[in-house]
């Protein structure tokens, strides 16, 4: 294993470092610790005495060397740990109660509580995916209920003086206003391209949800963009949540995120080596139970939710649809992409995919029902 650290010491001198660092007892033996799993950028360890989980950043990440960015670095460790505190008033334990970190080059980590193992979602019945997906959905639903604790718009960053806050410096209603303006630009590029595909309909359909999309009302929300089932634990005690992705957001365009990745992204994303891992073309029918789930515990019976929430899933599926047709007709794609999109032929067949959902797309939002 290759680790982000300027230091030549093995994999248990460096883990025995950060312990001490903590002041926690050294590791005596590799034994004592258990390779939890490797992510994009981290490999994670379980110290089973202190159940405490240790991630330490990889050397190389999709298949590149990673140079070591302090402040980058420290500033996505903060955010994960003032995520979690949220997440946790939004809903009691649903994240690592305990989160430390350090950004050092000779030595950078993050030591969180471990929250126990998670049953693979393939291995879920659709009626148990179904109730995650509800208990998913109540918790989106609950952050969206709460003051968000930074100003702005996007990803964190550190202001001036170290403190976080949003990336983009403007309100609600005009970051909304820019932004639906330039889904119809995006539909507008899709429809002036030379492929064959329903085009009056996906122009009438997407012209008239458009300019449905609710402008008023939506608060920026403290979210998480990642709720990957490789990011979740489905246990007995509920679903737990790890390795957040956190931003300031409308709330429902981060829940609509969550149903268009189990709707869409992942039943045709399992062919990448990103995402082959998770074997999600053996899991169609928890991913589709999980979605549905969701919708129905995040519109509360609300049908004003709902419409939001059908508006906001197609517009992640007309922004990926348009994403895959610009990487068709690039002339080259990088590593990084075709780690996360596949081959030039893989991404070309799950655009006329997404160019078929587009133009089978109700108008009208049916009842928990994607």
């Amino acid at each position: 294993m290759k680790f982000l650290t300027t230091q030549a010491v093995s994999e248990l001198d460096l883990i025995n470092q950060a312990l001490i660092n903590e002041g926690l007892h050294p590791l005596s033996d590799q034994s004592e610790v258990l390779l939890l799993g490797e992510g994009a950028w981290h490999f994670a360890f379980l110290l089973e005495k202190e159940q405490l989980v240790l991630r330490l950043p990889k050397k190389i990440a999709y298949e590149k060397e990673i140079p070591f960015h302090r402040n980058e670095l420290t500033t996505e460790y903060a955010a994960t740990k003032a995520f979690y505190a949220h997440a946790n008033r939004a809903k009691e334990g649903v994240c690592p109660e305990y989160f430390t970190f350090s950004v050092q080059e000779e030595l950078t980590y993050t030591l969180e509580s471990y929250l126990g193992k998670s049953s693979e979602i393939g291995d879920l019945s659709t009626n148990e995916s179904f109730h995650y997906g509800v208990e998913i959905g109540d918790f989106f639903l609950a952050l969206e209920t709460m003051e968000s604790p930074y100003k702005g718009i996007g990803y964190l960053k550190g202001d001036e003086n170290g403190k976080l806050k949003g990336e983009l410096d403007m309100n609600q209603k005009e970051f909304m206003s820019e932004e639906t303006k330039e889904y119809g630009e995006v539909l507008t590029r899709l429809l002036a391209s030379g492929y064959e595909f329903d085009k009056e309909r996906v122009e009438a359909v997407g012209r008239k949800l458009i300019s449905a999309r609710s402008l008023e009302g939506e608060r920026i929300t403290f979210t998480n963009q990642d709720t990957s089932p490789e990011n979740l634990i489905f246990s007995e005690r509920g679903f737990k949540m790890i390795d957040p992705y956190p931003l300031l957001s409308p709330g429902v365009s981060l829940a609509a995120n969550h149903v268009f990745n189990y709707t869409y992204l992942f039943p045709l994303f399992y062919n990448t080596i990103r995402y082959q891992k998770g074997h999600y073309q053996q899991s169609l029918l928890q991913l589709k139970a999980n979605a549905t789930g969701f919708v129905k515990a995040y519109s509360a019976h609300s049908r004003k939710k709902e419409i939001d929430l059908h508006i906001e899933v197609y517009l992640k599926l007309l922004t990926m649809t348009h994403d895959h047709h610009q990487l068709i007709n690039a002339k080259t794609l990088s590593r990084e992409q075709m780690i996360r999109y596949g081959t030039r032929e893989q991404i070309e067949e799950r655009f006329f995919h997404f160019l078929k959902n587009l133009a089978q797309y109700s108008v009208e939002s049916p009842s928990v029902c994607y």
